[in-house]
């Protein structure tokens, strides 16, 4: 889309930094780096101010980036596309699929993040997205041609609720703790295409 501005262009914060630093720790302890390789790649790390920037020191090693710093693209024409459960949520979800069907269910998702952005740049598509329920969502940027954005939930709009930022706690099989408020915009630009936003009940899953 004409005016927005490339992820890896996006400027960083110092919780980003620290978490590029605890992997290059890790790589170390496991001999995959040098120590001087560590200390020249904290480095850069540290100094960094895009995201592509702090890619970069991250881009050899197994397992790739933390997953919020990557943009999740779905491209799937004539496809069906689920997101659900307790999957690690990027700071950017793209949807760009030609006639697809996309289904984002955000209320087990695991977000590190005070803000989701979903941008929607489908034709001839159906977007659902399923927002934990009490999320604070802005569609403002997100401009539909011959198409519609609906809410839909028990009291319709809810134009200040509170979300919750959820994050992974340690140990196995814990579920994750609400920590700050989060919230989701939705941007873009589509063609004879959808967007329903659901609000659920507190304390029900869908």
């Amino acid at each position: 889309m004409s005016g927005e501005r490339d992820p890896s262009e996006l400027r960083i914060s110092d919780l980003d930094r620290e978490r590029a630093a605890a992997m290059l720790a890790t790589a170390m302890e496991q001999g995959r780096i040098t120590p001087a390789e560590f200390s020249e790649r904290c480095e850069v790390a540290w100094a960094a101010r895009t995201r592509a920037e702090l890619l970069a020191v991250l881009a050899d090693l197994p397992g790739g980036p933390p997953p919020e710093l990557a943009p999740l693209v779905l491209d799937v024409p004539f496809g069906q596309v689920r997101r659900s459960g307790q999957w690690a949520v990027p700071e950017l979800v793209r949807v760009n699929g030609f006639g697809q069907r996309t289904m984002l269910d955000f209320t087990e998702a695991v977000i590190r993040r005070p803000e989701v952005t979903i941008e929607v740049a489908a034709t001839m598509s159906a977007t659902h997205v399923v927002l934990p329920a009490d999320a604070e969502v802005d569609t403002d940027g997100l401009e539909l041609v011959a198409g519609s954005v609906r809410h839909r939930g028990p009291t319709g709009r809810r134009e200040k609720p509170r979300g919750r930022l959820r994050r992974l706690l340690p140990g196995s099989g814990r579920e994750p703790e609400p920590v700050t408020p989060v919230q989701f915009v939705l941007r873009g630009r589509a063609t004879l295409a959808s967007v329903t936003i659901w609000h659920p009940r507190p304390g029900r899953r869908r």
